[in-house]
C-alpha cells in the first residue's frame, strides 16, 4: 500500500519548528545574560578541576616518602630517609608553580602532605643535631604546616624513646624528654582556639608526660638489674591526633 506523502512530512515539519523555537529562545537568553562570561568561568573552574587533581595525585607522593622517611628512621636507616625526603623536594619543586598561581590549591591535600614532610624533617634533624630544626630552612612549608609537623614529631619522639629505654639509654631518653619540653614551652604562648592545632597540642601535652613517666620507670630499674619494661599507656586524651597510636 502506499504510504502518505503528506503523513512523512509532518515529523520533518515539528523538528524544524522545533529548531526553530530553540534558537529563538537561545537569543532570547542571549539578550538577557552575559554568555561569554559564563563560558569563562566554566573554563576556569575545569582548569582549576584539572590542577587540584595534579595537585591531589602528587601530594601522595610526598605524603608517601615522609612516611616512609620516618619508617626508616625509627630502624635507623638515616641515608635511606634522607634519599626519600629527596624524593618528596623533586615532587614539590614540581607543584610549587601551580600552587603560586593559585592559592587555593594549597589547602586540602597538599597541606597535609607538607605536614607529614615537615615532620619528617624535623625527626631527621634531631636524629642527627638533638635540636629541633628552624622554619626558616623548610622554605616551602608555612607556618601552620610547620607547627603542626613539629607537634606530630614530639610523637615520634615519643616512640624513638621507648626505642632507647629498652636499651638503657638514659642520655638520649632525656634528650627527648627535653627537646619535647622545649617545644611545649614555646607553643604555651600560642592561642590556637578550637581547630586542629588545638588537638594536636593536647597530644603534644601527653606525650611529655609519657617521656617523663619513661624516665621515672627507668630510674626504678636497677642498672644491670632486670629489662626495662614500659607500662601500658595511659589512654588518649580527648582530640588528641589519632596518629600517635597507629
Amino acid at each position: 500500500m502506499p504510504r502518505d506523502q503528506g503523513h512523512d512530512d509532518k515529523p520533518s515539519s515539528s523538528l524544524n519548528h522545533s529548531i526553530t523555537r530553540g534558537t529563538e529562545m537561545t537569543d532570547k537568553y542571549t539578550a538577557l545574560i552575559d554568555q561569554a562570561s559564563f563560558q569563562h568561568m566554566s573554563a576556569e573552574m575545569n582548569a582549576f578541576d584539572d590542577k587540584r587533581e595534579v595537585i591531589i595525585r602528587q601530594s601522595r607522593d610526598i605524603l608517601k616518602a615522609s612516611k616512609q622517611a620516618i619508617f626508616s628512621m625509627h630502624r635507623g636507616a638515616l641515608d635511606d630517609a634522607t634519599a626519600k625526603l629527596a624524593e618528596a623536594d623533586r615532587v614539590i619543586s614540581q607543584l610549587a608553580p601551580l600552587i603560586e598561581v593559585d592559592r587555593s590549591l594549597r589547602t586540602g591535600s597538599f597541606a597535609a602532605a607538607m605536614e607529614e614532610y615537615a615532620e619528617a624533617q624535623c625527626f631527621l634533624h634531631f636524629l642527627e643535631h638533638g635540636t629541633l630544626m628552624s622554619i626558616d630552612k623548610l622554605h616551602s612549608v608555612e607556618r601552620e604546616e610547620y607547627l603542626s609537623g613539629v607537634v606530630d614529631f614530639t610523637g615520634e619522639v615519643g616512640r624513638y624513646a621507648v626505642a632507647q629505654a629498652t636499651k638503657r639509654d638514659v642520655a638520649q631518653v632525656e634528650a627527648c624528654r627535653d627537646i619535647v619540653e622545649a617545644i611545649s614551652g614555646e607553643l604555651i604562648q600560642f592561642s590556637f582556639r578550637n581547630g586542629p592545632l588545638r588537638k594536636k597540642y593536647d597530644s603534644l601535652k601527653y606525650n611529655l608526660k609519657k617521656l617523663e613517666n619513661t624516665l621515672y620507670e627507668l630510674s626504678l630499674v636497677p642498672s644491670g638489674g632486670r629489662p626495662f619494661e614500659l607500662k601500658a599507656d595511659e589512654p588518649l586524651p580527648p582530640g588528641a591526633n589519632d596518629d600517635l597510636i597507629q
